[in-house]
């Protein structure tokens, strides 16, 4: 028998045949070639995870081009034959098929799973349940107040997925970047000031810090990149209106994260009150504004 008689038009069990091999032999290649771009690394570069990124969408390309070429006289009669139907199904069902097609992004992207934290079209939430139109999510409160649950359970369509771009935090045991400012009047020693919030911040993270470690190190090879933690960061700048502001970030868990930013901000505020941090000959008049 010819080889073209194996790919006439009642020959369907070779074609189905060839297209399982060549899955898993693509399939297979790929994942040898992504291993050999990267390495030993757990964390890539900008540089690594661009060619991890080329050297999966040729093999995709070439997986599409090849199973087009066996199934190509099939999916053209198949294409011009329903071509009617197709399009009043989908005039018909457009939404739904929005809905199925976000699901399938979700799916194919990985974009989240049940426990990630997402945040889509100005919404917020534990993902708790997901379906092929919908998915559910339980409120979060803002960062602001704390990252607790508000006791709200929405319902969202899998189409925002395909209109709107998604956030999914993805740091392990619901750790957090928790940021916050403490806002006082210039004039005080800011080397020592920021020498006290390092000593500060470092002692409140202490006793979960062995844990905060752990979760950053498996959330930067999780995502391929150096996320920042779990060493607390400290910034200091000035506002408008020519005061003081100390930015803080903390790799905390997110049920804590309130407790610590309520607790360093009195801390700090009543030594700055207390005159610790005044200049030598300075009058010192400390102004007590906190905020996020």
């Amino acid at each position: 028998m010819k080889l073209q008689d194996y790919f006439s038009d009642d020959q369907w069990l070779p074609r189905v045949a060839l297209t399982l091999v060549l899955l898993i032999v693509f399939v297979a290649a790929r994942r040898m070639a992504t291993r050999l771009v990267r390495g030993k690394a757990d964390v890539l570069d900008a540089m690594g995870r661009r060619q991890v990124f080329y050297v999966r969408s040729a093999f995709n390309l070439a997986l599409a081009f090849a199973l087009l070429m066996i199934w190509l006289g099939h999916v053209q009669n198949l294409v011009l034959s329903l071509t009617a139907v197709i399009v009043a199904v989908v005039l018909a069902t457009k939404e739904l098929l929005m809905c199925v097609s976000g699901f399938a992004l979700r799916t194919g992207a990985s974009l989240f799973s049940i426990g990630d934290w997402i945040e889509v079209n100005g919404l917020r939430g534990e993902v708790s349940d997901y379906n092929l139109l919908s998915t559910t999510l339980l409120v979060l409160a803002p960062p602001e107040r704390g990252h607790g649950y508000t006791g709200e359970v929405v319902v969202i369509p899998n189409s925002l997925f395909l209109s709107h771009p998604v956030r999914s935090g993805r740091l392990k045991h619901h750790y957090v970047q928790h940021a916050f400012s403490v806002t006082v009047e210039a004039g005080i020693d800011v080397k020592a000031a920021l020498a006290w919030w390092a000593r500060a911040a470092s002692a409140a993270c202490a006793d979960f810090a062995e844990e905060a470690g752990r979760v950053s190190v498996a959330v930067d090879r999780a995502l391929s990149a150096d996320v920042q933690g779990p060493a607390p960061v400290i910034h200091v700048g000035s506002t408008d209106a020519g005061l003081l502001s100390f930015s803080v970030q903390l790799f905390c868990p997110a049920a804590r994260s309130l407790a610590l930013q309520g607790a360093l901000n009195a801390d700090f505020l009543a030594v700055v009150a207390q005159g610790e941090f005044a200049l030598a000959g300075a009058d010192q008049s400390t102004a007590t504004r906190a905020g996020d």
